[in-house]
């Protein structure tokens, strides 16, 4: 069965492929935000969860939530000599709180403990007393030790549960573990998740300019030295906002500059080759949650448009061809006349595979909330909107899987999870408002009085429904300057193919608006035509 997770307010719940939802628990201390957005990472069969939980979170395939990492021990194990045993020697010790499946994998390690005193006995158990106690769920405390005299901890006894602080053992050097002890580490309180390179990466809101990283394969150990500091440092009050990761490169956005680190994630010695690389000092990432990769191709909203990142660069898709003009709708986030651009930073986008459709929320000119959408074809390269709904209130988009591992594109709303349908249908008696207003027609000559004739609807017939016609004939407004031009109205039966309708006028320019608001009603207009049309004192 293919299952999804989503906070709803301060729960979990999984979402499954009919749309069923299932309560998750939380571990015991856990609880999640609801005034920010959570951020999610799929890492070795886990969903990671971080931004919203008090301590990032793993979700497993059973719906079971667990910390991380623990919190680990605050309190360095005191040793003693215990008479019966046989060891001779001087030692240090060391202690982690571990979580394990039932077959006994570690599904967690704390980073250890403080080192205990150097302790020599002869010919005696090595005790430990004061074990520190977890404030965690988890099922035992790992003791690490040296050898006699050495500087080198290797695994030595478990102390199971989480209850008693003494334990003692007599293990010679040689049975100790051939390994040293892991390289563990606490995650830092992360705001951001991704997985590259078969590590977690993260970022935080305390130390807001670096990017922290995990053991390669090992989601809870976070050393405190796999630090990578991102450009820009100290330039701005956000930091890291954003990561979004390709094949070959992990984005990594501020608010006014575009990194990727880039590298295999090879270690040598204590180091791995993965670096920083500055793709723009200019260019930066407004939200998370516009942050998308398809095909290999990050998209992302700044403060001048959408842009686009992948092997052969940036680009700023909303610019468009200016050659052909085609997807040219900088002035949607260029100015305030279409999205409240102060609220950018709250902005999320989603990729709808059916479409090949990059479709991003904002909020409208005049609102605080998030409300409306645009719609980018990816493949024909051209944009769609502004789109608004009345029904509800857009506050997340994501996609579930289906039973054969088909991405469905979702809109979440404070009550509810809308799913894309076929079928377009007007919902709770309300109706979707077709409202389209198409471009300044002038002959490309637009100092210059034209005849507009008469005006033709084409449309794909309906059983019922009526269009409404808006035109108006003259001349353009300057920018900024009321339109004061005459509005003429007319209306074109939606059930015929093609509706002659009345000529338009004479002026130097003709726009048209096409409104739809009727419950029921479905539009499809494959154009119009005006005939003739020409310039006055010419045939």
């Amino acid at each position: 069965m293919a299952l999804s997770i989503i906070q709803t307010g301060t729960s979990l719940q999984l979402l499954d492929e009919d749309g069923g939802r299932t309560l998750l628990t939380l571990p015991a201390g856990i609880t999640l935000d609801d005034t920010v957005k959570p951020r999610w990472c799929v890492y070795n069969r886990n969903v990671v969860l971080v931004n919203t939980p008090s301590q990032p979170l793993a979700i497993d395939s059973t719906g079971t939530v667990r910390i991380l990492s623990p919190k680990p021990p605050r309190l360095a194990p005191i040793l003693a000599g215990v008479a019966g045993g046989t060891l001779s020697g001087s030692f240090r010790v060391k202690e982690t709180f571990v979580t394990l499946d039932e077959f006994g994998n570690i599904l967690s390690e704390s980073d250890y403990s403080p080192v205990s005193t150097r302790t020599a006995i002869a010919s005696q158990f090595l005790g430990v007393s004061n074990a520190d106690i977890s404030p965690d769920a988890i099922t035992l405390r790992r003791f690490y030790r040296t050898t006699d005299n050495g500087a080198v901890f290797f695994q030595w006894v478990d102390l199971d549960g989480n209850v008693l602080t003494t334990i003692q053992d007599d293990l010679a050097d040689a049975g100790l573990s051939v390994f040293a002890a892991p390289t563990l580490g606490t995650p830092p309180r992360l705001t951001t998740i991704a997985q590259f390179r078969g590590r977690l990466f993260g970022s935080g809101d305390t130390d807001i300019d670096n990017l922290r990283y995990s053991e390669a394969g090992i989601q809870y150990a976070w050393p405190a030295d796999n630090v990578i500091p991102i450009p820009g440092l100290g330039t701005d009050q956000f930091g890291i906002v954003a990561l979004a990761a390709r094949r070959e490169a992990l984005i990594v956005g501020r608010r006014n500059v575009l990194s990727q680190i880039v590298g295999t994630g090879a270690e040598s010695g204590a180091d791995t080759d993965l670096e920083p690389v500055t793709i723009s000092n200019e260019v930066g990432i407004e939200s998370q949650e516009s942050t998308v990769v398809f095909r290999d191709v990050c998209y992302f909203l700044w403060k001048d448009g959408v842009y686009s990142v992948d092997s052969s660069g940036l680009t700023c898709i909303s610019d468009g061809s200016q050659a052909s003009g085609l997807g040219n709708v900088r002035s949607w986030f260029a100015t305030d006349n279409y999205f409240n651009r102060d609220k950018f930073n709250v902005a999320f986008a989603h990729i709808d595979p059916d479409s090949v459709t990059y479709r991003l929320f904002l909020c409208s000119a005049d609102s605080d909330v998030i409300d409306s959408w645009v719609e980018y074809d990816i493949e024909d390269k051209v944009w769609f909107g502004p789109h608004k709904t009345d029904l509800f209130t857009p506050t997340s988009a994501f996609s579930r899987s289906t039973a054969s591992d088909r991405r469905i594109p979702l809109i979440g709303g404070p009550a509810s999870v809308f799913q894309k349908q076929d079928t377009r249908t007007d919902g709770f008696n309300t109706a979707i408002e077709m409202d389209v207003v198409g471009k300044e027609h002038d002959l490309d000559v637009p100092d210059q009085e034209k005849y507009f004739g008469e005006l033709s609807m084409l449309v794909t017939p309906q059983t019922t429904g009526i269009l409404r016609i808006e035109t108006k004939v003259g001349e353009r407004p300057q920018p900024g300057a009321t339109d004061t031009r005459n509005v003429m109205v007319q209306h074109s039966n939606l059930s015929k193919p093609r509706k002659r309708l009345g000529r338009l006028g004479k002026g130097k320019h003709l726009n048209m608006r096409l409104v739809n608001n009727n419950v029921g009603e479905d539009v499809k207009v494959l154009g119009y035509e005006v005939d003739p049309v020409h310039v006055l004192g010419r045939r």
